[in-house]
This record gives structure tokens, sequence and C-alpha cells, in this order.
């Protein structure tokens, strides 16, 4: 039986020798600069110191920030009853235009159409008077006066607005007569071919 505890003892003594071979193996792989721990604490006293360095210039950096910024703020609170002001104005002005546009555009409205008013009046006399001129029968330029009735294409009087021709009473008057023959004798072809 001595033997078996004996036996028993040196089994356990092996054991616990294996077992720290082991665990100095791996503590000496933890103190490694290269690798494992020591290697892992090194590398995140770099990254601290690091950190503390981007803090620092942060720090400096916000700290120059803010030394810039106030005089702009002070400024800028110095400005704003004046921006606040002119922008009161600028609406006044605004509003004042508005207003006079508007009235500008309601009188010019009222204008025109007096002017339209007293154009389609002259319009119905004129044409009174050329629907008395064609019923009548009565040649404004007299009787046994021929008839000249010029080829044109698009509008019976826009030679009238010619400025090149020098404008006499004569000339005028035989421009209209002209006019009101051109007018009858499209009437009367308008009447045939009605």
């Amino acid at each position: 039986m001595e033997m078996i505890v004996n036996f028993m003892l040196l089994a356990a003594s092996g054991a616990a020798t294996f077992y720290c071979f082991i665990l100095s193996r791996k503590l000496e792989a933890l103190k490694n600069t290269e690798k494992g721990l020591g290697a892992t604490i090194a590398t995140m006293s770099h990254t601290v110191d690091q950190a503390r360095s981007t803090v620092t210039l942060a720090k400096e950096s916000s700290a120059q920030s803010i030394n810039e910024l106030k005089p702009l703020i002070d400024e800028t609170k110095d400005i704003l009853p004046q921006l606040s002001e002119m922008i009161d104005v600028l609406s006044e002005l605004a509003e004042i235009a508005i207003r006079d546009v508007n009235d500008a555009s309601t009188a010019a409205t009222a204008s025109l159409d007096e002017r339209l008013e007293k154009a389609r009046d002259l319009q119905q006399r004129l044409d009174e008077q050329i629907d008395f001129f064609l019923e009548d029968g009565t040649d404004p330029d007299g009787p046994g006066t021929p008839a000249n009735i010029p080829a044109q294409e698009d509008d019976n009087v826009a030679y009238l607005d010619d400025p090149a021709e020098e404008e006499t009473p004569l000339r005028a008057s035989s421009k209209v007569s002209t006019a009101l023959m051109n007018a009858r004798s499209s009437r009367k072809l308008k009447r045939l071919a009605g």
C-alpha cells in the first residue's frame, strides 16, 4: 500500500512539475515585449500618448477658434439691431412699391380702356362713313374720276404709312380716296360672292 501511495505522490509531483513548466512558458510569453501582453501594453501606451497629443491639439485649436469667434460674435450682436431695422425698412419699401405698382397698373388699365373706347367710337364712325360712301355711290374725288385700284397683297391701306413718300394734301386725299375705292370694291366682291 505504501508503494501505491508513493507511486501516487510521484505521479502528482510529476504532474505539478509539468504544470509549473507550462505555466512558466506562458508567463515568459506574456512578458515578451514583441508578442503577448507586453506588446499589447506597449501598443496601448503608445495609443494613449497619441490620444493625449490629439486632445491637446484639439484644445489648442478650439481655444484659438473661440478667440477668433468672440470678436465676430460681439460684432454680430452689435450689427443685429441695425439689420433688423433695415429688414423692417425694406419690408415697408416693398409694400409701398407693390402698392405703387398696383396703382400704376390700375391707372394704366383705366387709361387704356378709355383710349380703346375712343378708338372703337372712331372706328364705328369711320365704318359708318365708309358705309355711307359705299351705299350712296358718290365718288369722294368727284364725278368722272377714274378709280385706280392698285394691287395690294395684304393690307389695302398699308402704303398710307410709307414715310419715304413726301406727304402733300393732294396725295393724302388721293390715298384716302384710293383706300375708299379699294374698300368699296372688296365689299362689292364680298356681296357678289355671298
